[in-house]
């Protein structure tokens, strides 16, 4: 059973890969210019056919860790097909830049879809009752932890004041090193009792809050009910602008403070993440995961790194503002192209050695 979850975390990263890519490619054939090759995985070819009609060669590669859609003289640091009418830069910049940009807008496109799929099949989820905060880790020699609050609290009031999804709020309306009464339930022995202890916030001035020291989560208790093809809609809209949110949030974060480094994952980290929520989930953790990995798979390919769609749109728009190209341009993406490969397979071998 295992194998078959292997194959299903392997199938689901051809389908992020094969949209990516057909968006690049389909983008190029609505705008006239010569695909010189299609390709999913990397390395060895396993299945090869050629179209005579548009002279683009296919190919299934045996390492599945990304693809690609060539275009003739595309990051060509030989000038070998300047004088060839297929050269891509014969093309003007807004039909280049289409071309580019098409490949993540279509992993965002697949993103909405699934989720689409998601809330068609399963409902949408509709609230039973108020948010509730439970206690997700408690920080050493914190206000919380000197009280005795224990990660799987979940918080009940404070002073008297209900706690929903406004704890922060709550905390806001004393002052720093104000006691406070912070009731909160907890399972002991298969029971749930009632805990109830006095706590004094800290302020945090770079925060600029009154904190306790604690992680959390706010959850609301959902039920699944069908809905109509608008709410659907809605639904999925927002959970990918949600997902989007999420991944802008980490990006920003590990580039400001480094945040998340030691958690970055390659293909066997993902792959064991997909076998494990598929195992849990089954369907719905797969369609979920296929809506999470687009948006993060079309977003990274934003980002201005020489070598990814990002850095290409950038090249592309000054080619527009100084009429010509940069003519280093190739050298810069092959130089980014080697680094990716170097990082992806540190990344891997790193998953690896978590494994075991």
């Amino acid at each position: 059973m295992t194998i078959f979850y292997i194959l299903a975390a392997i199938l689901l990263f051809g389908i992020l890969i094969t949209v990516h890519e057909a968006g690049h490619f389909f983008a190029a054939r609505l705008m006239g210019i010569p695909v010189r090759e299609f390709a999913i995985g990397f390395g060895p070819s396993l299945l090869t056919w050629k179209r005579k009609k548009h002279e683009t060669s296919f190919h299934l590669r045996a390492i599945p860790l990304g693809g690609y859609c060539a275009f003739y003289g595309e990051d060509d640091t030989k000038g070998e097909y300047l004088n060839d009418p297929r050269y891509f830069g014969n093309f003007s910049v807004g039909k280049r830049l289409l071309t580019i940009i098409m490949g993540p807008l279509m992993n965002l496109a697949l993103a909405v879809l699934a989720a689409m799929l998601l809330f068609g099949l399963s409902g949408i989820p509709v609230p039973e009752g108020p948010p509730v905060t439970v206690v997700q880790s408690v920080n050493q020699d914190s206000v919380a932890h000197e009280a005795g609050m224990l990660p799987g609290d979940t918080l009940v009031s404070v002073d008297g004041q209900a706690v929903s999804d406004n704890l922060s709020e709550l905390l806001a309306q004393g002052e720093p090193g104000q006691p406070r009464i912070i009731v909160v339930t907890r399972q002991v022995d298969g029971a749930q009792q009632e805990v109830t202890m006095q706590i004094s916030p800290r302020f945090d001035p770079v925060e600029q809050r009154n904190l306790i020291g604690i992680m959390m989560a706010v959850t609301q208790p959902m039920r699944m009910e069908p809905g109509s093809l608008f709410q659907v809609m809605g639904k999925s809209l927002k959970l990918s602008w949600d997902a989007g949110r999420m991944v802008v949030q980490a990006i920003v974060n590990l580039v400001t403070r480094g945040e998340g480094a030691g958690e970055v994952a390659g293909v066997v980290g993902i792959t064991k993440m997909i076998v494990d929520e598929i195992q849990r989930s089954q369907l719905e953790g797969y369609l979920y995961l296929m809506v999470v990995i687009s948006i993060n798979l079309g977003l990274m390919n934003l980002l201005i790194i020489p070598g990814l769609d990002g850095s290409r749109i950038v090249f592309l728009l000054l080619e527009a503002v100084r009429g010509k190209p940069i003519a280093k341009e190739g050298y810069v993406h092959a130089v980014g192209m080697v680094l990716l490969f170097a990082l992806m397979i540190f990344i891997t071998f790193r998953d690896v050695v978590r494994l075991f």
